[in-house]
């Protein structure tokens, strides 16, 4: 996410939270005032229980689709109307139940009045006007939200001109703001614009959603119906509240409407049953918190200094509240998306986990299983990757019913189709910030096996140039043991009939004695360079006498008992067996030398495809014959059988044990042992 779009979500958040927390702040302040004023605290605690749920419902749904107007209309409304409700009843205390008691209580019902007024029309009209999606049918009804902005100015304009405020219950009481004489007439132009307006504005509001449902589909009918039946609850508990005077009947039939619409809004599919619940928790733990918070630093700071009822004491509440609620909300919001979406709801750190593997892992098999880790981790199930030729790469297939919510992500590579990826959808469906989070996912992971599948051609063509490399070599050593050198060794003993036959004085005897040491220096170097080609004892005994042979000459005179098993082995590439033979020379060269041991085992076998060879000792380990602690032996033993795209591991356990591991290429060729004798 770039700054500037964490500075936008920061703001939002920050935006949303000052609402909410204003809401709360009218609403405590209201019952305060009624409290005091010993007025009715049932159709105030409802009254409050209204606006503060327009006002956090309207919350949720801005944090859920911050571009719906709608939530923005209910959150801004819910506030408007908490801060007016305070404002008349601070104003009422301050007028007619104790004169003075609260300062510039003619202010505060004016201005409570005319906030009150603004609140009320972006709730009644505002809400109804952009529901659901936060825009209008068409363009044609551009006019509506026209009108709707002279209404909220004259329900603004009225109280501050009209002599009444627009107050019942004042008594006497004369609005000090209305003007005198001809300017009167303002609050007349201004209650004609407001009240007879409206209904326009409300009546054009109902005919839109009319339209909605005419046009919509299932969906859309439904969040329609929906509103339909909690305003017409609203609607007609209105002339029963007239009737009985209880404003508490309207207060109670309204209270289902904020939730009615919330839950229209967000019941579209885009808004899973999670983020319900997730808001929910969130909301209600930091309301409970907050109105926690807020009643004790009342009664604490009252019971500290003996105070008790004072009116600044709600403010210093709020204040607190004010200062401790960013922090507090994102502390709830991290703990509340950690029970309820785990990992999912942590997109970087998944993605950043992933990339710190992907730079420090050089087994890319081990981090293709790490990533199927990382994913089973994230919720979804049986996650299998497989390549472009359908191998499993990492994962294991499940046995459930074909197309059983089977989901296969398509892996791909600078363009190209690399693998899949094949998993069982999770207990909870994704969400669509989920799905966005396993295609980046994804794209890594494309990346993965498209490195996977570069290694394994690059070990593919390494391993048949190290085989075509020996057999090479073993076929070199075999012409030049077979048929230049005897061919020299013939020609070495022509010339010695040669040389016998000339006489000591003849002048050509020097040269055929010259030239019959020359001919036996190449003789020499020939050996030499044929043992060098290969270990000679691999082609006169075979790997079994060969291996026998190195291990009784690396461990004459030193006391080591060795115990060789050699398996019946079927005939192997020239490489298996030269690698074979470095790995023992070099694992018991280092029994010897480093490990103090009296005993080492040695045992080479062929299974599963493989030939394992393993050498232990009981010397006195990581001290001892462990390879590498004084030289590259251990080095060079990995090299050995990595270049055949085996494994080498070497552990401690009362001593040492060397396991190689080489996939074997049976070689059907027939190869005899050749004995080499000295010439």
């Amino acid at each position: 996410m770039s700054p500037m779009r964490r500075g936008g979500v920061r703001g939002t958040v920050a935006a949303v939270a000052a609402a909410v927390l204003a809401a709360f702040g009218g609403v405590a302040l209201s019952l305060w005032a009624v409290v005091q004023a010993d007025g009715s605290l049932v159709d105030s605690v409802l009254s409050g229980a209204v606006v503060t749920a327009f006002a956090v419902v309207g919350a949720v749904v801005v944090a859920a689709r911050p571009d719906n107007r709608v939530g923005w209309l209910m959150l801004v409304g819910g506030t408007l109307w908490s801060l007016g409700n305070a404002g008349v009843d601070l104003g009422r205390l301050g007028i007619v139940v104790d004169p003075g008691r609260v300062p510039a209580a003619s202010l505060c019902a004016v201005a409570g009045s005319a906030v009150r007024g603004l609140g009320w029309y972006t709730v009644t009209i505002g809400v109804p006007l952009f529901f659901p999606d936060g825009s209008l049918v068409d363009r044609r009804w551009r006019w509506v939200p026209r009108l709707l902005v002279l209404v909220m100015v004259g329900a603004v304009v009225d109280p501050l001109t009209d002599p009444r405020a627009d107050l019942v219950g004042f008594g006497a009481w004369h609005n000090p703001f209305a003007p005198a004489g001809s300017l009167g007439l303002i609050s007349a132009a201004a209650f004609l614009a407001s009240v007879p307006l409206s209904l326009v504005v409300a009546g054009a509001a109902v005919a839109q959603l009319v339209v909605r449902w005419r046009r919509g589909d299932a969906v859309r009918r439904q969040q329609v119906l929906l509103l339909a039946i909690a305003a017409a609850l609203t609607v007609l508990a209105v002339p029963i509240a007239f009737i009985d005077g209880g404003g508490w009947i309207f207060s109670a039939s309204a209270l289902p409407l904020p939730f009615a619409i919330g839950f229209a809004v967000l019941a579209r599919g885009l808004y899973d049953l999670r983020t319900a619940v997730n808001r929910s928790l969130l909301w209600l733990t930091l309301s409970a918190v907050v109105a926690g918070a807020y009643a004790v630093v009342i009664a604490g700071v009252g019971a500290l200094l003996h105070v008790d009822g004072a009116p600044w004491l709600p403010w210093v509440a709020a204040a607190v509240v004010a200062v401790t609620f960013a922090p507090l909300r994102d502390g709830l919001q991290r703990a509340v998306n950690r029970l309820t979406y785990g990992r999912w709801d942590e997109p970087y750190d998944v993605l950043a986990a992933l990339g710190q593997r992907l730079e420090g892992s050089a087994d890319v098999e081990r981090l293709l299983a790490d990533v199927a880790t990382e994913l089973h981790g994230l919720g979804l199930r049986d996650v299998v990757v497989r390549d472009a030729d359908g191998r499993v790469l990492a994962g294991e297939p499940a046995q459930v019913a074909p197309g059983a919510d089977l989901v296969d992500v398509p892996l791909s590579a600078y363009g190209r189709p690399v693998g899949t990826l094949r998993y069982r959808q999770p207990l909870a469906a994704l969400r669509a910030r989920d799905a966005r989070l396993l295609d980046d996912l994804a794209g890594h992971l494309g990346g993965v096996v498209h490195a996977h599948r570069l290694t394994a051609d690059l070990e593919r063509a390494r391993e048949s140039l190290v085989l075509a490399r020996e057999e090479e070599r073993r076929r070199l050593r075999r012409d030049l043991h077979d048929g230049l050198g005897p061919a020299l060794a013939g020609h070495l003993l022509r010339l010695d009939v040669l040389a016998g036959k000339l006489g000591p004085r003849s002048p050509a005897r020097a040269d055929a004695e010259a030239l019959r040491e020359d001919l036996r220096a190449t003789v020499l170097d020939i050996r030499r360079l044929v043992e060098g080609l290969r270990p000679p004892a691999l082609d006169e005994l075979g790997l079994a006498g060969a291996l026998g042979h190195v291990v009784q000459r690396l461990t004459a005179g030193t006391g080591v008992v060795v115990d060789l098993r050699v398996a019946d082995l079927p005939p192997l590439a020239a490489a298996v067996e030269v690698a074979t033979f470095r790995i023992v020379s070099e694992a018991v060269t280092n029994v010897v030398r480093h490990a103090a041991a009296r005993r080492c085992e040695i045992d080479v076998a062929v299974s599963g495809g493989a030939l394992r060879v393993r050498v232990s000792d009981d010397g006195n380990g990581r001290n001892g014959s462990l390879p590498g602690a004084g030289g590259n032996g251990l080095q060079t033993m990995r090299e050995r059988a990595e270049e055949l795209r085996g494994t080498l591991r070497v552990s401690e356990d009362g001593g040492t044990t060397v396991v190689a591991e080489i996939p074997v290429r049976q070689d059907d060729r027939p190869r005899a042992h050749v004995a080499v004798g000295d010439r």
